[in-house]
């Protein structure tokens, strides 16, 4: 038999139930993602600030590409999230370089959401799925917690916009059966979040409209910092000696 839940205090849960009605609220009013005057990279960045601020500080978001073993390079990435107490990118220009197997989590983030948009976030998602971190192709949803998974690794990768030029009428089923279509049956988007519209859970097959309390965007915040915590308890570490150490023929013998 199963154990029975242990009993919960109303108490608790009513306090607890109001402080993330409040966290959502502030999500929702937030300046760094609600100013409509910020174009282009300016707004990526404070997206990026959005979530400095508000995630746990083991994890750092900045922009860049990613690379594997073999030399495969991801498109371009808005958001990219890793574990900065175990791994760190090298910077590249004004951009970071980070290694395959650090890389949990991306964001790609679009001004508006249009069928021209979302091929090209298809494409990109192409790419960076076909990285093989550990030289292993990427898991996919349903890889599971066994030990002898532990280096296959997954990535959850979504888009934020900050409109999208369907109607509202509808928007939901709409929005999803476009990008499902892009997809072609492939995954690769995992969510969208469409701000003061909602949230697509791509791979599920749910979606949650925007509502007073922020709820989509609570969600959307909370579906990436579950998956990166998941994700980052069970990867193994980031093999950086063997992207620096390419060859034996690099080494002198001293004696």
């Amino acid at each position: 038999m199963g154990r029975r839940p242990l009993p919960r205090s109303p108490f608790l849960n009513t306090r607890f139930g109001a402080a993330v009605e409040e966290f959502g609220i502030a999500l929702k009013k937030s300046s760094s993602i609600t100013h409509r005057g910020n174009k282009g990279g300016s707004r990526e960045e404070t997206l990026r600030q959005f979530f400095r601020e508000r995630f746990p500080t083991a994890y750092a978001i900045t922009e860049g590409e990613v690379v594997d073993l073999n030399g495969s390079v991801s498109p371009q990435l808005d958001l990219m999230f890793y574990n900065q107490s175990t791994n760190f990118a090298f910077n590249a220009d004004k951009s970071s370089i980070l290694p395959a197997e650090a890389l949990l989590a991306s964001v790609e983030v679009k001004t508006m959401l249009n069928r021209i948009e979302i091929e090209k976030s298809i494409t990109a998602a192409k790419k960076l799925r076909a990285l093989r971190p550990f030289n292993k192709a990427l898991g996919g949803t349903d890889v599971g917690d066994a030990p002898q998974k532990i280096k296959i690794a997954r990535y959850y990768h979504c888009l934020f916009a900050y409109d999208s030029d369907l109607s509202e009428i509808d928007w939901m089923k709409r929005e999803a059966e476009r990008i499902r279509s892009a997809c072609g049956g492939a995954h690769l988007i995992d969510a969208v979040y469409v701000l003061n519209r909602g949230l697509l859970n791509i791979t599920a097959s749910i979606g949650q409209l925007e509502d007073d309390s922020g709820g989509a965007i609570s969600n959307f915040y909370f579906s990436i910092l579950n998956f990166i915590q998941r994700e980052n308890g069970r990867r193994a570490e980031t093999p950086f000696y063997h992207y620096v150490t390419h060859t034996t023929k690099a080494w002198t013998r001293l004696t």
